[in-house]
C-alpha cells in the first residue's frame, strides 16, 4: 500500500513566485517596462516555464530593468519597452502580432522540443502510433510552413531558446534565420546550492531515497520509473500533482506503486521543504520522453544528488557526463542507471558545473544583452 504524506500541501504557504506576479500587477505600469507573458491556463498547473518567467524577470529587475507581467484588461503594448513571450501559444501569437503592428519589439522564449516518440506515448495503440508517425513525416516535409508556431517564431525579433540543442531544432525543422536564435539557458536559485536535508529527513526518516519532481503526465514517464523500481526495494519518494486531463495516468501509478513509493502533493517553488528534499536524496530520477533540460533535475544537480535522466532533449548539453543516462520505454536501461547512480552517490562536480554556469543571475544577464541589442 502506497504512503501519502498530506501534511504536504501545495497551498501550505503562499507561493512567492505568485506573490511577486501579484504585487507587480498592483503598481502602475511602468513606461518602457519588459512585459512578460506565458499562456492564459500555465499557472493552473505550473512547470518549469512558468519558473523560468518568474526568476528571469526578478533577476532582470536587479539589473535596473523594469518587468511587469502583462495585463491584458489594462496593460498598453505600444507603451512596452518589449514583449517577452514565455512558451508558444496561439494567444502569444495574437500578442506579437498587435506588438509588431506597434513597433514593439518581440522576444520568445519558445520553450519546446518537436519529440515524436513523446506523442507517440499518449496513445500506445496501433493506430495512435501510425497516427503519430504520419504526422511527424507531415510536419518535417512541409517544414511547419502554414503553423501557427511557425508563424510565432517568425513573429519574434530574438528567439531565445535554452540549449544548441533546441536551436538546431529551430533551424532545421522549422527553417527559422539562426542568426535572429540566442541560446540563453534555463537556470537555478542559488539557494539550491547548499540547502539543509534535516526537514525532509524530519518527514522521511534517515534513510537514502530516489526522489522525482515534477508534473504528473505520460511525458514524464513516472509510470515507467515505478515499473523499473518496483523489483528492485528501492525508496522512490514523488512530488507532484497530475496535469488536468491525466488524472487517470496518476490513478495508474499510485494502483502499481507499494510501499516503496511516498507521495508528496506538489511543493511550491520557494517552499524550503522542497530545496531539503534535493538535498537529502540519494538519486534524482527524471526519464521523461524529453527534457529541455528538466529544471528540477537541475536543481537536484546543484544540490548534489546523483541524475538519472532521460537522453532525449537538451539534456546532455546541460549535464554531459557527469549524469546516468536512460531511455524512456527501456526498463532495463533505467534500472542499471539508478543502479549505477546510487552506487555513486553525491556528485560535487555536477554541482559546481551548475553553480559556474546556470545560475539566474547567469540567465538575466545574458537576457538582458538581447533586450540593449534590439534598442542599438
Amino acid at each position: 500500500m502506497s504512503v501519502y504524506v498530506d501534511d504536504a500541501t501545495p497551498t501550505a504557504r503562499p507561493s512567492r513566485g505568485t506573490d511577486w506576479l501579484v504585487e507587480r500587477t498592483r503598481r502602475p505600469m511602468p513606461r518602457d517596462a519588459v512585459l512578460v507573458h506565458a499562456g492564459s491556463s500555465t499557472l493552473q498547473a505550473p512547470g518549469g516555464g512558468e519558473i523560468q518567467l518568474i526568476q528571469t524577470a526578478r533577476e532582470l529587475e536587479k539589473l535596473g530593468i523594469p518587468v511587469r507581467p502583462f495585463i491584458p484588461w489594462i496593460d498598453s503594448i505600444a507603451q512596452a519597452r518589449l514583449l517577452h513571450l514565455f512558451g508558444m501559444s496561439p494567444e502569444g501569437l495574437n500578442l506579437a502580432r498587435v506588438a509588431r503592428s506597434r513597433g514593439v519589439p518581440v522576444v520568445l522564449s519558445p520553450i519546446c522540443w518537436f519529440e515524436p516518440r513523446a506523442w507517440a506515448a499518449d496513445d500506445s495503440s496501433l493506430y495512435g502510433q501510425a497516427r503519430t508517425w504520419i504526422r511527424w513525416l507531415a510536419w518535417t516535409l512541409s517544414r511547419g510552413r502554414g503553423s501557427w508556431r511557425r508563424e510565432l517564431l517568425l513573429s519574434a525579433d530574438a528567439i531565445l531558446p535554452n540549449s544548441e540543442a533546441e536551436k538546431r531544432q529551430l533551424v532545421d525543422l522549422l527553417q527559422i534565420d539562426p542568426s535572429r536564435i540566442h541560446v540563453v539557458p534555463n537556470g537555478v536559485d542559488a539557494r539550491f546550492l547548499k540547502p539543509d536535508p534535516e526537514a525532509a529527513r524530519d518527514l522521511l526518516g534517515p534513510a537514502d531515497f530516489a526522489l522525482y519532481v515534477g508534473r504528473i503526465e505520460p511525458r514524464k514517464n513516472l509510470l515507467g520509473v515505478i515499473q523499473a523500481m518496483r523489483p528492485m526495494g528501492l525508496p522512490l519518494v514523488v512530488v507532484g500533482d497530475p496535469v488536468p486531463g491525466h488524472e487517470a495516468y496518476a490513478k495508474a501509478c499510485r494502483a502499481l506503486s507499494g510501499s516503496f513509493v511516498r507521495w508528496i502533493p506538489r511543493l511550491d517553488h520557494d517552499d524550503p521543504r522542497l530545496a531539503s528534499l534535493y538535498a537529502a536524496a540519494r538519486i534524482f530520477t527524471l526519464v521523461s520522453w524529453f527534457e529541455t533540460p528538466g529544471l528540477a533535475a537541475l536543481e537536484a544537480a546543484a544540490a548534489g544528488a546523483a541524475i538519472v535522466i532521460t537522453p532525449y532533449g537538451s539534456t546532455r548539453e546541460y549535464f554531459g557526463e557527469l549524469a546516468h543516462y536512460a531511455r524512456p520505454g527501456r526498463r532495463k536501461e533505467i534500472q542499471l542507471a539508478i543502479v549505477s547512480a546510487w552506487a555513486r552517490g553525491p556528485q560535487p562536480d555536477l554541482s559546481r558545473r551548475v553553480r559556474n554556469r546556470y545560475l539566474w543571475a547567469h540567465v538575466a544577464q545574458r537576457t538582458a544583452e538581447v533586450y540593449h541589442a534590439l534598442h542599438r
